[in-house]
């Protein structure tokens, strides 16, 4: 294989969109956190009221305030405008609601607010690398996957069809791969830089503790952190400390070279920044959050650790393939599946599964609401199979603990029921069928029901 072909394989061999969409999730989450964060907007707006001569803009911060003039100096009306289109188009990137766009608005807006803390003599990094990976996802299929465009695409393309089908496999694209490649590339420069700075400016005195000592030392007074001022009276503490953070950041290019050693590298890294924090109050998160560009090497060692392997214990769902609005959950849920545990049966199409999967029910009993048949081949059906699939899906996690309160299974049952009596049904395949209401039979009867259709409106 040439050299060439190596490069190309290296940075554009077909990845997981899932993986990159991890990525963006991870990073604007941090981002946006860090923005929104209890008293940021009101640190904003001191720098505001700083002295004149203080203010040294950054080229990058000129570039972004050229509407107003060149190197001018944005006023507390434009940081508080800034601050709120952060806000704003970071949740709609969050959660992939048109993702470019509001990635680009996003990356735009936190940069800015970044580089005005910048412009008054205190430069920080944690926050250089977030925001030029936020730049590089702009260019990137990041929102096709776990985001709102992908599923209002997969529903349109499930009403186009008239019914559901399941991905089997995970989609991939080529250009998924060569971003979380500048992503391990540009931790890999980071964490050098700072261990050769060290090197450069102590040599290896930097490793006899004291200096770590000194920032224990100082950071326990600033803050009052009495642990931290405890540490720093344990000299050999601070010695261990700077040695295991030196010789991190100096070989953290093995966790790229050699991508079986990433478990061991992320969980060390994770640790040295979640205790730097705890122990001195300099946030890192940013650096944990760009630990997403290593999902695939985690995923493939754990796998190889544990013997376990992809979709062992699956979840199936038995759905009416003649219902608009089971059709569109499914799709949903399909969406949402990340791991690829859940299974699907069509009871219009595969009735002779469904009643295996569900001996002693009518296949009108199954009609009337949703089951799920768990590995080990209880089924649940209605309210409890949504309880149970949303115990499965990470996505749906802040819904169980409603799910569970005290009277939710009354309350969800008749809700459920509800739902089910009052939904429709198309009783053939294709947009030119007619849609019917449940209790209109399954043999073409009149709606008896309010009618709901494909798109799920009432009408």
């Amino acid at each position: 294989m040439t050299v060439l072909a190596r490069l190309d394989r290296y940075w554009f061999a077909p990845a997981r969109l899932r993986d990159l969409a991890y990525l963006r999730i991870t990073l604007v989450l941090t981002l946006l956190l860090g923005v929104m964060w209890p008293g940021a907007l009101g640190t904003q707006l001191q720098s505001t009221r700083l002295p004149a001569e203080w203010f040294a803009p950054l080229p990058a911060l000129k570039v972004l305030m050229l509407p107003f003039g060149w190197g001018a100096r944005p006023s507390a009306l434009v940081v508080t405008i800034a601050w709120i289109v952060c806000d704003v188009s970071g949740i709609a990137a969050l959660v992939g609601a048109f993702t470019r766009a509001s990635l680009a608005t996003f990356a735009a807006t936190c940069t800015f607010l970044v580089l005005h803390q910048y412009a008054f003599g205190t430069l920080h990094h944690p926050e250089a690398p977030a925001a030029i990976m936020l730049w590089v996802l702009i260019l990137t299929p990041c929102g096709a996957e776990l985001s709102v465009d992908a599923l209002r695409a997969r529903v349109a393309e499930s009403r186009v069809r008239g019914r559901f089908v399941a991905r089997g496999v995970d989609a991939e694209s080529r250009d998924a791969r060569w971003p979380m490649r500048l992503a391990q590339w540009l931790l890999v420069c980071v964490y050098a830089s700072a261990g050769l700075s060290k090197l450069v400016v102590a040599g290896m005195s930097w490793m006899n503790g004291y200096t770590m000592t000194y920032y224990f030392l100082l950071d326990g007074v600033n803050n009052q952190l009495p642990v931290t001022l405890a540490i720093a009276h344990i000299h050999w503490i601070g010695a261990l400390c700077a040695a295991v953070a030196m010789a991190f950041e100096l070989t953290f290019v093995l966790c790229v070279l050699f991508p079986r050693l990433s478990p061991g590298y992320l969980a060390t890294g994770t640790a040295l920044h979640s205790g730097i924090w705890l122990l001195m109050r300099p946030p890192f998160f940013q650096f944990i959050a760009l630990y997403a560009a290593f999902a695939e090497p985690v995923r493939n060692e754990l796998r190889r650790w544990t013997g376990v392997r992809k979709n062992e214990r699956v979840w199936t769902l038995v759905y009416d393939g003649f219902c608009p609005l089971c059709i569109r959950t499914m799709t949903q849920l399909d969406e949402l599946d990340g791991a690829r545990r859940l299974r699907y049966v069509d009871l219009e199409r595969e009735t002779d599964r469904a009643r295996a999967l569900l001996p002693g029910v009518s296949i009108e009993d199954m009609r009337q609401a949703m089951a799920v048949v768990t590995p080990t081949g209880v089924g649940l059906r209605g309210f409890f199979a949504f309880r149970e699939i949303s115990r499965r899906l990470p996505v749906l996690w802040p819904l169980v603990p409603l799910m569970y309160a005290p009277g939710s299974a009354w309350v969800g049952t008749r809700v459920y029921a509800w739902v089910a009596a009052n939904r429709a049904r198309r009783l053939c395949d294709g947009d030119a069928c007619a849609v019917h209401g449940v209790h209109g039979s399954g043999k073409g009867g009149a709606a008896a029901a309010a009618v709901i259709d494909f798109g799920g409106s009432a009408s």
